[in-house]
């Protein structure tokens, strides 16, 4: 039996190979077309996400949730769209619930192992969006155990992600915060 809490790896990988149960991205209420790895999903996907904001079954505002089956075109079998609000006002605390709502409906649908966009408030990936993301998914994750891989957008972001993760998880130790068990950095 696995252990509770939150396990956290780093991937720089298309979503085409991406071996997990599902896959979490987000969206902004008003940047149309849908952009970063919500774009490309939608692509593949025949435009089902489109679909979704046109018929007006989700907005993109902070806590909207869809689940989607994949329809056999990315492996991981669930995709939940995450709704991030207005992308110019997005801030850490809304990367937060944005994780934490995703981390909550992934094990409440029977999820253990999932994939995860590194949503972001600034035009790069940065340090307070990483923090707010792990701490989100933690929250979201409470007693259930979940393993998580952030998506890294790039290079570069891989890097600076996988940074982030291991000071985040030794600031952890520090102050014996239940949540975040390890960390397993992937290439």
């Amino acid at each position: 039996m696995e252990e509770p809490g939150l396990t956290v790896d780093v991937l720089y990988q298309d979503i085409k190979k991406l071996e997990t149960e599902a896959l979490v991205v987000g969206f902004f209420e008003d940047i149309r077309p849908l952009k970063d790895v919500a774009g490309e999903l939608d692509w593949l996907l025949c435009g089902a996400l489109s679909a979704l904001l046109l018929g007006k079954r989700v907005r993109g505002s902070l806590g909207d949730v869809a689940l989607l089956t994949s329809q056999g075109k990315v492996p991981a079998q669930k995709i939940f769209m995450i709704g991030l609000g207005r992308r110019a006002g997005i801030t850490p605390a809304q990367v937060r619930s944005a994780a934490r709502i995703a981390a909550a409906g992934a094990t409440r649908a029977g999820v253990g192992r999932m994939a995860v966009e590194c949503f972001h408030a600034s035009e790069a990936v940065g340090e307070n969006d990483i923090t707010a993301l792990l701490e989100g998914l933690t929250e979201g994750a409470e007693d259930r155990a979940l393993d998580a891989s952030l998506i890294a957008p790039d290079a570069t972001s891989y890097e600076k992600i996988q940074r982030q993760l291991k000071s985040w998880l030794s600031g952890e130790k520090k102050r014996e915060h239940h949540g975040a068990k390890q960390a397993q950095v992937l290439g």
